[in-house]
């Protein structure tokens, strides 16, 4: 419902080698981040994020030894040639990036921000879930219909939920990566207790191999924004 305009995503992840190189890194994205908010950069979403601190959070996607390091990036295009210019950015030697930490994905239902809002308010917790499907026919096809179902649902009923997409990938074709930003902790909470998620995830079963399923809890850095328009709301000059 609302995911129409993001037609391609790019997901980083940003491996700094001690924690004074990752501040540095933040400040880096952060002080250009508003040349995204330009809209001729025709960027939709740009949301940093770093592991979660809280006690209890799955990191699945990061390693032991990089949890106070790792920095994230998530960004949407109304294009997939707007994603690849995009990708330059990261080619800056200031924020360079191994090869195999940056994956295009694609929006394939759910919604980054709620069709009515130009951009969607700030989160504190970003979720990356990443499935593998099962062996067999239409077995990534029938995961996405389940999910996609479920985040109408959400988008509908859960307004502490900011951001609920389902993404695929050609490189992957048995995997699906969910992207999900939420207002606080509470908000995930009753999130995961709903009759309906339940509902959901029992769907899934006959679909992935649970196993394998990567769960990853983000925290939400400042700078960053999500929105179904070029460069968001109050669009600003950008920084060279």
């Amino acid at each position: 419902m609302g995911v129409e305009a993001h037609k391609a995503a790019s997901l980083t992840l940003l491996h700094p080698n001690s924690t004074q190189t990752k501040e540095k890194l933040l400040h880096t994205l952060l002080s250009k981040a508003s040349f995204f908010r330009v809209a001729e950069a025709e960027c939709l979403s740009c949301t940093y994020f770093t592991p979660a601190t809280r006690k209890g959070a799955m990191l699945g996607m990061v390693p032991a030894s990089e949890k106070d390091t790792t920095v994230g990036v998530i960004q949407t295009f109304p294009s997939r040639q707007a994603a690849s210019e995009a990708d330059q950015y990261f080619k800056l030697s200031d924020v360079a990036v191994n090869p195999g930490d940056h994956t295009t994905w694609y929006p394939s239902a759910g919604f980054m921000a709620r069709d009515k809002q130009r951009e969607s308010p700030k989160a504190k917790i970003v979720m990356l879930a990443k499935f593998v499907c099962k062996d067999g026919q239409g077995m990534r096809e029938k995961l996405v219909d389940v999910l996609g179902k479920f985040c109408d649902w959400v988008e509908e009923n859960e307004l502490g939920t900011l951001t609920y997409c389902v993404m695929t990938r050609p490189d992957a074709p048995n995997e699906v990566l969910m992207v999900e930003r939420y207002k606080d902790l509470p908000s995930i909470g009753v999130h995961g207790k709903t009759k309906e998620f339940k509902a959901m995830f029992k769907a899934t079963g006959p679909f992935i191999q649970g196993k394998k399923t990567v769960l990853s809890e983000w925290e939400e850095q400042e700078g960053s924004f999500v929105s179904n328009t070029p460069g968001g709301a109050g669009v600003q000059k950008a920084k060279l």
